[in-house]
């Protein structure tokens, strides 16, 4: 009996070690697209800081759109979108075309998902907050990022910010 407790107790802790290992080595790389940098791919964010000043609690979902534009000569690759709460999503939007909504980092589901921004084209990196998301403990002023990576050589990490007072109303 003592034996095929410590055989069970040998395969759980295989099976364990298994699947720890695939999350870590899965989490490291997988999903994650890789953008190799490019000369001649050019970033222009005329705005990264944004106030909505009052936010009403019970008024649903604010977005704010951050113009992003490719000044290069190249495709301007935008890949590993990312906030800092769960609170709040971000995309990028061309035209009406959405791109995939991405949150909080390791809190999204894994995605290989690059946006591109043409030469001399233009986009928006959409911040989408929802001031009831945290209940009503969450009322108060709020500060928040999104983030972004490019294949522009200047700008391979992008941060964009914004604040605001949720208020009840």
């Amino acid at each position: 009996m003592n034996e095929k407790k410590i055989i069970i107790g040998v395969i759980l802790a295989s099976v364990v070690i298994l699947v720890g290992a695939i999350f870590l080595l899965g989490g490291s790389s997988s999903g994650k697209a890789n953008l190799e940098k490019t000369v001649g791919a050019k970033l222009e964010t005329p705005e990264t800081n944004f106030d909505f000043k009052d936010i009403s609690y019970s008024g649903g979902v604010v977005t704010h759109a951050y113009k992003v534009k490719n000044t290069g000569d190249k495709d301007l690759k935008i890949a590993n979108m990312a906030t800092s709460c769960m609170c709040t999503q971000v995309y990028l939007k061309q035209g009406q075309t959405e791109g995939f909504k991405f949150g909080m980092k390791g809190m999204s589901p894994a995605s290989d998902w690059t946006g591109i921004i043409k030469p001399g084209e233009e986009g928006e990196i959409v911040a989408a907050f929802d001031p009831a998301y945290h209940g009503p403990q969450g009322v108060g002023p709020i500060q928040r990022l999104v983030s972004f990576e490019t294949n522009d050589p200047d700008h391979p990490y992008v941060e964009l910010n914004f604040s605001g007072n949720v208020v009840k109303n």
